[in-house]
């Protein structure tokens, strides 16, 4: 993501890293542009058409990320409410993520984020109108299928997640930034700020623990994922490397799967994300990092494997055919 940052009084666009990111400018060099460059300044509404473009479309939710957003905020909440003894049923919980649903269809269909695109929610299938108004029967099995998965989700974390998690004391919870509350959560790897954004940690027993909720099917990627979230315990709340504790929960399945995380596994990620910035800096006039310009767009080429332009927000800039033979898999990697 383009991360803004307040000096004097110009902002600039500075580098940084998060999985994520590292995720765009891997599938897809021309994303990673529009994600990271192309839109900035696209706030102003007398910035060029296309960055104010590319600011819109890199707004926008899927269905996937709109299953994540309505079960994360539901059990943010409940944690919340039982550390306070106040009731909050599953039944609650899903009423919750209804009125989330609720909300953002009508937000998209007001059509406010034609000029409010950062706080009014486009959904990504409507827009680019994969489900056609005249297929009513398509567009109930979609709506019906994101609160089907959603309600799977949330009774399993109340049957199976949220028991055999211990009751935390408020001054044992580790703070996390979010995107919305500033500068989002994160550490610096030499002079890299990289961004990482875990669900939930808590100190417990002389030790850090870590939950990630993931409301899609396992991905051997969010191994990864984890590992940089265990490089934050130890870069940012000081952590000892054998007393952090990593857990993948997921939550359609009612699985729990632990990620090992030592000394080797802490070199390895941090290998891997200072590789990921040298490929990144090449696309940098001169290499600069502190200077953080672009090449220009065109250099940095459109992927060749039309199946990933399915999952992409800027396929309208792109103006390419995607592959309709693409899998409607889920892009669940926050």
């Amino acid at each position: 993501m383009g991360i803004i940052s307040l000096v004097a009084t110009d902002l600039r666009n500075t580098f940084c890293w998060s999985f994520s990111q590292a995720k765009d400018f891997a599938d897809c060099r021309r994303r990673h542009y529009l994600n990271r460059y192309g839109f900035w300044e696209g706030w102003d509404s007398a910035a060029p058409i296309e960055a104010r473009t590319a600011y819109r479309l890199k707004q926008m939710k899927n269905k996937w990320a709109l299953i994540g957003d309505a079960v994360d905020s539901v059990i943010a909440e409940a944690l919340k409410r039982r550390d306070v003894s106040v009731p909050f049923s599953v039944k609650d919980a899903i009423e919750r993520a209804n009125q989330f649903f609720r909300k953002a269809w009508k937000q998209h269909h007001s059509n406010g984020w034609r000029s409010d695109p950062k706080n009014i929610i486009c959904i990504r299938e409507l827009y680019y109108k994969e489900l056609p108004a005249e297929a009513g029967i398509e567009r109930d099995a979609w709506v019906d299928s994101v609160k089907q998965r959603t309600v799977i989700c949330l009774e399993n974390f109340f049957d199976n997640v949220l028991p055999r998690l211990p009751e935390v004391r408020h001054g044992d919870l580790l703070p996390i930034a979010r995107a919305g509350d500033g500068d989002p959560e994160h550490f610096h790897l030499g002079q890299v700020k990289v961004y990482a954004i875990p669900d939930w940690a808590y100190r417990h027993d002389g030790r850090v623990k870590i939950h990630d909720w993931k409301t899609g099917v396992r991905r051997e990627s969010h191994l990864r994922q984890m590992s940089i979230y265990g490089l934050w315990a130890q870069m940012k709340r000081q952590a000892p490397v054998d007393a952090i504790d990593l857990m993948i929960e997921y939550l359609e399945a009612g699985e729990m799967r632990p990620v090992p995380y030592d000394t080797a596994v802490a070199s390895e990620i941090c290998a891997q994300i200072n590789a990921s910035v040298m490929e990144m800096r090449k696309y940098l006039v001169s290499g600069d990092l502190e200077r953080n310009e672009p090449k220009p767009i065109e250099e940095f080429p459109k992927t060749d494997d039309l199946r990933k332009c399915r999952h992409c927000n800027f396929r309208e800039l792109c103006n390419r055919v995607y592959a309709l033979t693409a899998p409607d898999e889920d892009e669940d990697e926050a």
